[in-house]
């Protein structure tokens, strides 16, 4: 009865002992959209998703319709604009009529900032050259660039505020 009885307890506490070694998985259960991936139990978004799942596109909070007043070298203008998808990447946006001069310039989006790359346009006959970026909060995106055009660059800060 008593070796019955020690060997009983030998494997009970044996049990134990593997069962507690066991680690647990922190990503088990865990599901990363767009392409992320897990990592020690939260998801890695790849370029242009945030979120907890990366189930949401970064540049959404960007697409809106823009009243934008601002302040250049050349004077205060006030003007409408828009900013939309692209079909480049999820991180890319279609910014119309930046400057309120008509041009329609590419942006890129990383959190919450707007990054319009070098770039030059045709406006009525006169080669302008841009670029800039922008930080938004909430509904109001803040920018500074400039224009560049008949050798004069224009510096510009704008607040844009969703309509």
């Amino acid at each position: 009865m008593k070796n019955l009885f020690k060997f009983l307890l030998v494997v009970a506490l044996s049990s134990t002992v593997l069962t507690s070694c066991k680690e647990d998985d922190p990503c088990e259960g865990v599901s990363c959209l767009n392409g992320g991936t897990c990592v020690d139990g939260t998801c890695d978004c790849d370029a242009g998703f945030e979120g907890t799942d990366c189930g949401t596109q970064m540049r959404t909070k960007f697409i809106a319709s823009y009243a934008v007043s601002e302040a250049c070298t050349s004077g205060n203008y006030t003007y409408d604009m828009t900013i939309s998808t692209s079909a480049t990447s999820a991180s890319s946006v279609i910014i119309d009529n930046f400057g309120g001069v008509g041009i329609s310039a590419t942006g890129t989006v990383n959190g919450k900032t707007l990054t319009i790359p070098n770039a030059t346009a045709d406006v009525g006959g006169v080669s302008v050259t841009y670029q800039g970026s922008g930080q938004i909060n909430g509904n109001i995106l803040t920018m500074s660039y400039s224009l560049t055009y008949n050798g004069t660059t224009d510096p510009c800060t704008s607040t844009c505020t969703k309509q």
